[in-house]
């Protein structure tokens, strides 16, 4: 079964990489904060194009290192918020007919209410109490909304193989349950149309119960310094 995975929540993972004797790139997923997972280091052994002699897009690479913050940082996506849909399994025509179908007018909506509760939930342990009935329905606001000025950017695909022994010689041991397919869908919106459609969804949370002073106030902090780490 294909393992979908949110683009937002993943998009805040750090990956750190390594190159190997043989010029193939080895990547180490470190473990997520909050949980005692421990990820495997894998073998990038294929990606889109590559038969066709182009390197992986420079968007993918700061993506897998740093997040979509990092795509930010690309020329080209200064005036933009960078959202990366991201989906894997073992099923390479399923992915693919998902990254087919993916539509920007749909799919976003999910992205953007992923990042927002990221916003949130960053530094606080039970977000729901942090801020009562207010985060459950931003969340639910900003999934329900309707945003327009989305631009589907990229797409890529990698092909990874997972090391038993964190080393290049255990790649002959694998299995197919042992490898995986990754794919990445790279979406824009510019960061003022973003901006003043997100201030639209925050006017029209309307939470019930009312969220208690302290709950009131715990959010408008975070609305205040919003943009700060998004």
């Amino acid at each position: 079964m294909n393992r979908v995975l949110s683009s937002a929540i993943l998009g805040a993972v750090l990956f750190a990489s390594c190159s190997s004797s043989t010029g193939k790139q080895i990547l180490k997923l470190p473990d997520t904060p909050g949980t005692t997972e421990t990820h495997k280091q894998y073998i990038i052994t294929d990606y889109k194009n590559k038969q066709k002699g182009e390197m992986i897009p420079e968007w993918v690479s700061l993506f897998l290192e740093g997040g979509a913050r990092r795509v930010e940082t690309l020329d080209a996506y200064q005036e933009n918020h960078v959202f990366i849909s991201r989906n894997e399994g073992n099923n390479f025509s399923a992915l693919n007919q998902w990254a087919s179908g993916f539509s920007p007018e749909l799919d976003f909506p999910r992205l953007a209410a992923v990042r927002i509760e990221m916003r949130f939930g960053s530094g606080v342990s039970f977000p729901d109490q942090e801020y009562g009935a207010f985060y459950e329905e931003l969340i639910r606001t900003a999934s329900d909304a309707s945003w327009i000025g989305v631009q589907r950017e990229d797409d890529f695909w990698i092909h990874k193989t997972y090391l038993k022994r964190g080393d290049e010689e255990s790649i002959q041991d694998q299995s197919r349950e042992d490898e995986n397919w990754e794919f990445f869908i790279l979406v824009s919106i510019d960061k003022k149309l973003f901006v003043s459609q997100l201030n639209a969804v925050f006017r029209a949370v309307m939470p019930d119960p009312r969220p208690s002073k302290e709950q009131s106030a715990a959010a408008a902090r975070v609305r205040e310094r919003f943009f700060t780490g998004f």
